[in-house]
């Protein structure tokens, strides 16, 4: 991997902006601007809704099946499938079949936990925690990344192995 340190968020969206736009590996950006393609969403909505509805769709399953087929009562002349009493749990577990997925969905894409990553290991990663922006290239093409990061001017490269 190689490591640029700069001096300004400015020249890091820059070189990151420039890198990625030639394709030459996976970049990351440490305390400074993100790149993203605005055309690229994210999955965990439409994830939670597929959770919530099966939710959803579960309790009230599970509540038709205990009060009409395991455990009928007959109280007070009501019918065995009384669906309007079934509303209040069932949006509650649509609301925790959303929550559960989402929280679980967020640790998955994010690659949560990740406890060690072999770029911490770097000198110049001690510069974002004393203001400095530091960018990180998982490079394809290096000869490519070298001669893009010299046009930015970083304050200093470093090139470690993974």
């Amino acid at each position: 991997m190689i490591i640029a340190s700069f001096a300004t968020e400015v020249g890091l969206g820059k070189a990151a902006t420039d890198l990625l736009s030639r394709n030459v590996g996976r970049v990351e950006t440490y305390l400074g601007m993100e790149p993203q393609n605005d055309q690229e969403g994210s999955v965990l909505p439409a994830a939670m809704l597929c959770g919530g509805l099966a939710g959803g769709t579960g309790g009230f399953l599970m509540q038709v099946w205990a009060t009409t087929i395991s455990y009928p009562l007959n109280i007070g002349g009501r019918p065995d499938f009384s669906w309007p009493s079934y509303v209040p749990a069932t949006f509650e577990l649509a609301v925790l079949g959303a929550v559960l997925t989402g929280f679980i969905g967020y640790f998955v894409l994010a690659g949560l936990p990740h406890l060690y990553d072999p770029v911490d290991e770097s000198d110049r990663m001690r510069q974002p925690m004393q203001g400095g922006y530091v960018l990180v290239v998982y490079p394809s093409d290096r000869a490519a990344v070298w001669n893009t990061l010299s046009a930015h001017a970083p304050i200093g490269v470093e090139e470690t192995e993974e």
